[in-house]
């Protein structure tokens, strides 16, 4: 199967490679310049039930919905792990009274009674974080008082550093459900994508850089994505249920010559511990 992937991919990397000359911009932009809100959405997937997917978070700025997250649990404390450039504009990230976090959430039009709001007491954004590039996009948020964990709310698991991820993922956000929409989604969403094999990647993406931190994920059938709106979001792994991805960037949602490039979290597990060391 990772054969034809590859194979497919080549053949079609031609017609890619004009197709990013043009349209090379990432699908997420800097939150703290974005004034709507939208960044990363969730294309031809279904939505989730009650329950289905306790791990996501909604992050919100200045009471606004503006990306997603994953719950997880490091050494017995809770922190949200989503991505940098959604608390980031490349130079500073935002005060963390900036920002809130909601678990529980698979319909942002109603309360089900399952919602949790917590308050960001600190965010860490990686040093190394480049906009121009979403290279080390990631970062980690301390809360104010941990959730209460039930079947409607409680942490993924994290890979081990430089664990290899091949196979399923199930990604998941609130994002626009159309390529080029500009609304997100009331309901949470989730798609099956597949790992997209590093080589047919970089290949993909010749004139842009796609690195060993990085991890692609896509389909040969066209219309399955995550795009604006689900930045930050979590990439399951489903063999072995870890956060294997958080969602970071891409150029046309849904195209299956343009995978979508996500970071990739088994190569930073030793950096969320540090963090998360600095507070105990």
């Amino acid at each position: 199967m990772e054969n034809f992937i590859l194979s497919t991919f080549l053949l079609l990397s031609t017609v890619n490679f004009i197709v990013t000359l043009v349209t090379a911009n990432p699908r997420s932009h800097p939150l703290l310049e974005d004034d709507d809100g939208v960044h990363y959405r969730i294309i031809g997937g279904s939505e989730a039930t009650e329950g289905e997917i306790p791990y996501q978070i909604m992050l919100k700025q200045h009471g606004r919905f503006s990306c997603g997250g994953s719950l997880i649990d490091v050494n017995g404390t809770q922190f949200v792990l989503t991505a940098a450039h959604c608390v980031s504009n490349g130079r500073q990230a935002g005060p963390p009274s900036r920002y809130t976090v909601v678990a529980g959430e698979v319909d942002r039009a109603t309360t089900s009674g399952n919602e949790q709001t917590r308050n960001v007491s600190r965010v860490f954004v990686h040093r190394k974080f480049y906009l121009r590039t979403f290279e080390n996009d990631i970062a980690l948020l301390a809360i104010d008082e941990p959730f209460t964990l039930n079947k409607y709310v409680s942490p993924i698991a994290l890979p081990k550093q430089g664990q290899a991820t091949t196979g399923e993922l199930i990604v998941s956000g609130y994002g626009s459900t159309a390529p080029f929409g500009s609304l997100s989604s009331r309901y949470l969403k989730k798609v099956s994508l597949t790992v997209v094999n590093d080589l047919a990647c970089k290949l993909l993406y010749i004139t842009r850089r796609v690195t060993g931190s990085m991890l692609c994920a896509g389909k040969l059938i066209p219309g399955r994505d995550s795009c604006d709106g689900d930045s930050g979001g979590p990439m399951k792994a489903v063999n072995g249920n870890y956060v294997a991805g958080i969602v970071s960037w891409g150029t046309i949602c849904a195209l299956p010559t343009q995978p979508g490039v996500n970071t990739k979290v088994s190569h930073f597990v030793d950096w969320i511990e540090q963090q998360a060391a600095s507070i105990y």
